[in-house]
């Protein structure tokens, strides 16, 4: 697994920061309030040092993305079970809430379609790379299940996982006040042409 550079990750957050803005704006609809999103960091990691930090008792949720095109493989989305029923309660109006747990898996989903969209969007549009989508799919379960869920749809283990640490900051969410944080990631699993193509793609807008 070779490491990014500096500014390969620079040109990575920068690109996200712009995909994070355009997502802002829908999702602060979809929830009904103001939302701040802040990409923090963008690197390499292996499945070993992602499944290590998040211990296989704390159940999450994760958000799968198949994408294809110039950039094959999968979008996964992840968050702490709790948070991810936050978010989703937030999306649905309170008469909508009956505890049916397909309504707040379709509530994921649609935040799922938002979230990678805004992000593939920008890194079409700043690299000139032809991505589309597939509808996610949503898994509940620890770390390393849902990776190799998601490994098993893609057909292929790519060798490092690109992670976009992203932190969520809404208004008024569960009963506290002002802004609360839920904190997510999402991690690119990209087949290993891809992810050379990718990099390929960044030293060209670099040059």
């Amino acid at each position: 697994m070779q490491e990014l550079d500096s500014l390969e990750i620079d040109a990575l957050k920068e690109i996200g920061s712009t995909g994070m803005g355009n997502a802002t704006t829908a999702l602060s609809k979809l929830v009904g309030r103001p939302v701040r999103l802040n990409l923090s960091d963008a690197r390499m990691f292996s499945l070993q040092s992602i499944a290590a930090s998040i211990p296989d008792t704390i159940t999450m949720t994760g958000v799968m993305v198949n994408t294809g095109g110039k950039l094959k493989g999968a979008a996964v989305l992840l968050f702490e079970f709790a948070n991810s029923v936050l978010l989703s309660d937030l999306m649905l109006d309170s008469n909508e809430i009956t505890g049916d747990p397909s309504m707040n898996e379709s509530a994921l989903c649609e935040l799922g379609n938002v979230f990678t969209g805004s992000y593939f969007s920008a890194l079409s549009s700043f690299l000139d790379l032809g991505i589309y989508q597939d509808p996610p799919v949503i898994t509940i379960g620890p770390a390393q299940e849902i990776f190799e869920n998601a490994f098993s749809r893609m057909g292929v283990k790519p060798t490092g996982i690109l992670t976009i640490e992203t932190m969520f900051m809404v208004h008024n969410a569960g009963d506290g006040t002002g802004l609360n944080t839920i904190y997510g990631d999402m991690f690119l699993l990209l087949e290993p042409s891809s992810t050379q193509g990718l990099r390929a793609s960044i030293q060209k807008l670099l040059a």
